[in-house]
């Protein structure tokens, strides 16, 4: 049975109104499994359930409406989830917050940039803190080759801009491979509830993530050093002084 909108009980403060996922998806243009994915991420809170109905209400409207606009905005959900609080930025040493605080000052398009790829985020107090550290510090590890912070926060940026292009193509191809070789995972009609559905997305998603990291460090591993060893060779060495005696 389909319920159009229901006056239902204090789901939320102020809301007396209900709409179904159905409903919902119509409403803001998006699909019900894209919202039923942002309940598992946690960027949505859960419905109400009134019996066997699940009814969101207006506040939920605001907040899909809030993730798409960041969406088309270009962040990623990583971003989003550290934008609306969901994903704890990670306890960054004093010095580097001020090195990023003063980063956002100084350098704000590279710091969009950085936050665009859910290195960093802000804080709702507007303070940028870190949200993916791994990338972050494998960046600022080159100064150990004389690098500075941000011609290698630059060098990120840039990495990220090219990769993500083939990231999309690879994880879609990827994933469709694999679900032509177990063909069980794309049967939704076999699973018995919505969370069994949303928690196999997750585990399949991480998979993916999982074996396309480690194949892409290996090919990287593999390849690196006779490259970057080739590239040194040919730079041109210092001019000399002139300076014979």
């Amino acid at each position: 049975m389909t319920i159009d909108r229901v006056t239902t009980g204090p789901a939320t403060a102020g809301t007396a109104v209900g709409y179904t996922v159905e409903e919902l998806a119509r409403k803001v243009g998006m699909s019900a499994r894209n919202i039923r994915a942002h309940q598992a991420r946690r960027l949505l809170a859960p419905p109400v359930r009134r019996g066997r109905v699940a009814l969101y209400d207006d506040t939920h409207v605001r907040r899909l409406e809030a993730i798409l606009t960041l969406q088309r905005q270009g962040f990623n959900l990583v971003s989003i989830e550290a934008m609306l609080g969901v994903r704890n930025g990670d306890e960054a040493p004093d010095g580097l917050t001020a090195m990023l605080q003063r980063l956002a000052t100084e350098r704000p398009a590279l710091t969009h940039a950085l936050t665009r790829h859910g290195v960093i985020g802000r804080a709702p107090d507007g303070t940028v803190r870190t949200v993916r550290p791994r990338p972050l510090r494998a960046a600022l590890d080159l100064h150990r080759v004389r690098m500075g912070t941000v011609p290698a926060l630059q060098a990120l940026s840039e990495v990220l801009d090219s990769v993500k292009p083939l990231a999309d193509e690879l994880v879609a191809a990827v994933t469709a491979r694999m679900l032509a070789l177990a063909p069980e995972l794309g049967g939704a009609g076999s699973r018995p509830s919505w969370s069994d559905a949303d928690r196999e997305t997750i585990l399949l998603t991480q998979g993916v993530v999982n074996v396309l990291t480690e194949a892409f460090r290996l090919a990287v591993e593999s390849q690196a050093e006779a490259h970057v060893a080739e590239l040194l060779e040919n730079q041109p060495g210092p001019e000399p002084s002139g300076d014979n005696g």
